[in-house]
């Protein structure tokens, strides 16, 4: 089922929440998590993010912002993912200043980059920093990153090497997975199959109740300056 909740527009910004939610039996479900997906632009952000929530590939996407949601078995144990993805900002300032909320609001990482762009990759360490920066005082295995090397098929356009991708991750201990999208949906799902034993071993405390009035409330508050600064 797939429910669309469109946020209010302003003159500052568009924005639409678009999420497949799959309702918990309260009986079963024994974590949420919220997952914050970033990179530079074209990297496969959303692509990876969709493969993961319905299997497909889709290979194109407009600028939207969108928080997605599904729930996970891992080893007898469910878990409710919250994803959000978003586009890229050519605006500096202005990425810091939204991104750091973005950041506040999320439990774990997924760091993407294409393997045929260094340039993605080398904006990753400072991605990182920033995160570390953002939420001070927890432990690595508090605010799991993981780094995902994308676009694994385009191999004969490679720029990057897989040795190079583990290296980096090794040097910020975050975990690493190099992965294709657009080939199939197997490496999609070990990357948040990956972080969600991470959050099982953190011992992320329950979040029950947060429904999709609480994600769209999530939303709407990293907006509230830009929507202040619009009058």
């Amino acid at each position: 089922m797939v429910l669309r909740f469109p946020l209010r527009r302003s003159a500052s910004f568009t924005l639409e929440c678009r999420t497949l939610f799959e309702t918990p039996d309260p009986t079963i479900l024994t974590m949420e998590a919220n997952v914050l997906v970033m990179g530079a632009e074209n990297v496969g952000k959303s692509a990876l993010t969709v493969r993961f929530l319905t299997r497909r590939f889709i290979g194109e996407y407009g600028d939207l912002e969108s928080i997605y949601s599904r729930s996970l078995d891992v080893e007898g144990r469910k878990i409710l993912f919250h994803i959000w993805d978003f586009p890229s900002s050519h605006d500096q300032a202005d990425q810091d200043s939204t991104e750091e909320k973005r950041i506040q609001w999320a439990d774990g990482f997924i760091l993407v980059y294409s393997i045929c762009d260094r340039a993605s990759f080398h904006i990753l360490p400072t991605k990182v920093q920033f995160i570390k920066v953002a939420r001070e005082g927890q432990s690595p295995e508090k605010v799991p990153i993981i780094i995902v090397g994308n676009k694994r098929d385009l191999g004969h356009h490679r720029a990057v090497s897989i040795e190079e991708g583990r290296l980096l991750a090794l040097t910020l201990n975050c975990d690493f997975y190099e992965v294709s999208a657009a080939e199939a949906s197997h490496g999609a799902l070990m990357v948040f199959q990956g972080l969600a034993q991470h959050f099982w071993q953190a011992r992320l405390p329950p979040r029950r109740g947060i429904g999709i009035r609480g994600i769209v409330k999530s939303m709407s508050a990293v907006f509230a300056r830009k929507r202040t600064d619009s009058f």
